[in-house]
């Protein structure tokens, strides 16, 4: 075959190796990103869920607002 169509098919062939790696690395970044945004709902979710009364860690009790240390005033 000739070296010119040889370069030629070779460097068609080395683009399109690069187009495939940048696909492969962008969907790479693309899933990461995903699962980052994920943990980042969670950890809010479980954030605000801590912040709800009658959340603390190993109690099966609900807080009621008598309970939790205020004291309402009698009107």
């Amino acid at each position: 075959m000739h070296p010119d169509i040889l370069r030629q098919l070779a460097a068609d062939h080395i683009r399109e190796l690069i187009t495939e790696a940048g696909q492969a690395r962008r969907a790479g970044e693309a899933r990461h990103a995903r699962r980052r945004r994920r943990a980042a709902h969670l950890r809010w979710s479980t954030r605000l869920a801590g912040q709800q009364p009658g959340s603390r860690r190993g109690s099966r009790i609900p807080v009621t607002p008598a309970a939790d240390g205020r004291v309402e005033a009698s009107r």
